[in-house]
């Protein structure tokens, strides 16, 4: 009997625990619900906060010769930005002047979150004596600038600020780094070719069926009349125009898939590359020669976006190429958007805040 008790205490006991633990867990577990959905969302500043923190796990902040030289040679194949900057030196302009050459390095942030196999580097000659000398060694003058360096070679530099320096700080990188915003690779639209043996892969490719965004069927071109397009150019020192153009490069790539395809030649990089140009009997820079079923058809020297697309459509019009028509986009009417105003009003006059009338 006393066993039985016993036994039965226990089982009483046990009882209890495992009701207290299902307590303790549905109150555990409503505490982390209640969490969650109070959980509020990060105010503009939090956000601005996190996205610098973001950036600084990213860059390295360097102020001596020799961290220079460790970066570059841990840095690999990878592209590597150096910022050199002082605050000192946007003193001496008017307030506005000012507010941009500070806002200039806010390209550099935006470039180190979507490019993550760029290495990048900063050195502000007000953190040391170090910081200064190495300025100086690198014969830098004007704040800030912007140095593209590869496998140890200083390749490219932009210096000051001024109108398009945002846009000229985010070429270099798509060019020498061939990473863009929003994740784009460069590798994903051209094909790097520097032998002969390379181009005449290239020539002999033809693309399939391609679905390209905008259009309302795939992207389906017979193998003879896809226009192939060599992009030569060079990675050393290059004029402007090679880094300038080469934005609208990426994008028509992207927007004639199926109908054009795209490789480009670094002219400098090699022995072979330095022949082949010369085969393609190219001596300036930026070049561009089209090809179409193996044969030269056509080529553009210069930088002007509109002057390479129409080289584009005027060969396409030639040859009876006919794209898909466009997806058209359903836009709403006056009377929606006169709608949707007055509400933004409403709710700015409950808030206290001006708004467009």
């Amino acid at each position: 009997m006393a066993s039985a008790a016993l036994q039965s205490s226990s089982i009483a006991m046990t009882k209890k625990n495992l009701v207290s633990s299902s307590s303790q867990k549905r109150s555990s577990s409503s505490r982390r619900s209640l969490h969650v959905v109070n959980a509020a969302p990060p105010t503009g500043n939090e956000r601005r906060a996190m996205e610098s923190a973001k950036v600084a796990a990213r860059t390295n902040f360097i102020s001596s010769t020799e961290e220079l030289d460790a970066a570059l040679t841990l840095a690999g194949d990878n592209l590597v930005m150096l910022g050199i900057i002082s605050d000192e030196a946007c003193e001496g302009f008017t307030d506005e002047q000012a507010k941009e050459c500070r806002q200039i390095t806010a390209s550099m942030a935006r470039i180190a979150r979507e490019c993550p196999d760029v290495t990048f580097l900063e050195c502000d000659i007000l953190s040391s004596s170090g910081a200064k000398n190495l300025a100086d060694k690198l014969g830098v003058k004007d704040f800030p600038t912007f140095q593209y360096y590869k496998h140890g070679d200083l390749l490219w530099q932009h210096s000051g600020f001024g109108a398009g320096s945002h846009e000229s700080i985010a070429e270099g990188v798509l060019y020498y780094g061939d990473e863009g915003a929003g994740g784009l690779r460069v590798q994903d639209f051209l094909t790097d070719i520097s032998t002969e043996a390379d181009l005449k892969d290239f020539l002999e490719l033809c693309m399939p069926a391609q679905e390209v965004p905008g259009f309302i069927a795939p992207v389906e071109i017979e193998c003879a009349k896809q226009l192939a397009i060599v992009d030569v150019s060079v990675e050393n020192d290059p004029p402007s125009g090679c880094l300038k153009i080469f934005p609208a490069v990426v994008s028509l790539s992207r927007n004639t898939a199926g109908a054009t395809r795209w490789a480009r030649l670094i002219a400098d990089k090699n022995k072979e590359s330095k022949a082949l140009a010369k085969t393609l009997k190219v001596s300036e820079v930026p070049s561009f020669v089209f090809f179409a079923d193996g044969k030269e058809v056509d080529r553009y020297t210069g930088s002007d976006r509109m002057t390479l697309m129409n080289k584009v459509l005027a060969f396409q019009r030639a040859n009876g190429v006919k794209m898909p028509q466009k997806r058209t986009t359903k836009r709403m009417t006056t009377a929606e958007a006169r709608e949707i105003a007055r509400k933004q009003r409403e709710e700015a006059k409950k808030a206290g805040r001006s708004q467009w009338s």
